[in-house]
């Protein structure tokens, strides 16, 4: 008869690393999931135990969330696919990193009482099980995980993802700051620079918005009530994002204050650029013979690239191509 209910358990690994965590000798960080099919020696407990029982596999880490403070919730699968021969799953553990020991036990699911089989690869009907582990984590309030790329990511789950990636303001643009780049300029008053060029939108105000950063994309939607005055000074509908400051465009000053709905993509999530890109953070893999990617043109190799990307081959001319030919034949 199993010694322990089921459920999660914290490790005394655990607790010490939480307390480096609020010292600021380094970040919460878990690392990955172990499954086993055993029971629990004699000699141990959840606190003290280091590795699932009879380890079998590694399970997929799929989100992390922070169901209420002082606990995070740690989404795990295990997909029937990758599973050789099927077992009933009985412990698994969740490890994070530590700056001194390296990768340590956290949280373990302790699950003897009603083990959950874990179909093989070979069975006509496939199983993603999926576990939920409360990891006790205190007054931290920064929380990351390695995610598996091959994990199936849920509803929910992409529902936050989605919401963490945009954010949306409500803000004042001002009637008074334009600037022309070389002093103020006065309400009413225009750009004196190229002012013949319909494209030309030689004024700009900067709006301070707390955490924006440069990799952010802006969509600004000016309210209803005020359309008509960011139509008389031609308000333009690019706007452009820089730390701490959000930068507007118009062909003259505006005659009041316009408030407007701000929606920012933050691109450095990677959810905003929709792939590889300028602060997504996501590293171009090497091409293969399989796989989508990058490649490098080297001197010599016959390949040229210019600074628009293209390509070309050094082929050569078909009249010495004829000449080689003939000197073999000869």
């Amino acid at each position: 008869m199993p010694r322990f209910e089921d459920g999660c358990y914290g490790s005394l690994k655990g607790v010490a690393l939480i307390a480096k965590v609020l010292a600021g000798r380094c970040r919460m960080h878990y690392t990955r999931v172990a499954v086993g099919k055993g029971v629990l020696p004699e000699d141990l407990t959840p606190k003290t135990l280091t590795e699932p029982p009879e380890y079998v596999m590694d399970a997929m880490i799929s989100a992390v969330t922070n169901p209420i403070d002082g606990e995070c919730q740690v989404s795990v699968q295990i997909n029937s696919a990758n599973v050789e021969n099927g077992f009933y799953c009985t412990w698994l553990i969740l490890y994070a990193e530590d700056p001194d020991d390296g990768e340590v036990p956290f949280t373990a699911l302790c699950l003897e009482n009603e083990p959950e089989w874990i179909r093989p690869s070979s069975s006509i009907v496939g199983k993603l099980a999926h576990f939920d582990m409360i990891a006790a984590v205190g007054d931290v309030d920064n929380v990351s995980a390695t995610i598996d790329p091959d994990a199936i990511a849920t509803y929910a789950a992409v529902k936050q993802l989605i919401a963490e990636a945009i954010a949306v303001l409500e803000i004042t643009i001002p009637k008074e700051g334009w600037t022309d780049g070389a002093g103020r300029i006065e309400e009413g008053c225009e750009d004196t620079e190229d002012l013949d060029s319909e494209d030309n939108y030689g004024l700009h105000v900067d709006i301070p918005v707390d955490g924006m950063t440069e990799t952010m994309q802006p969509q600004l939607s000016v309210h209803l009530e005020h359309l008509k005055t960011a139509m008389d000074c031609e308000l333009s509908t690019v706007a452009q994002t820089m730390d701490g400051v959000l930068r507007l465009y118009a062909k003259s000053v505006p005659a009041a204050n316009m408030t407007a709905t701000l929606t920012l993509l933050c691109a450095t999530s990677g959810a905003a650029g929709g792939g590889w890109g300028p602060g997504t953070g996501r590293p171009l893999p090497a091409a293969t013979g399989t796989t989508l990617g990058g490649v490098m043109v080297r001197e010599g190799s016959g390949l040229t690239i210019d600074s628009s990307g293209n390509l070309t081959l050094d082929t050569a001319a078909p009249q010495d191509v004829e000449q080689l030919f003939a000197g073999s034949n000869g």
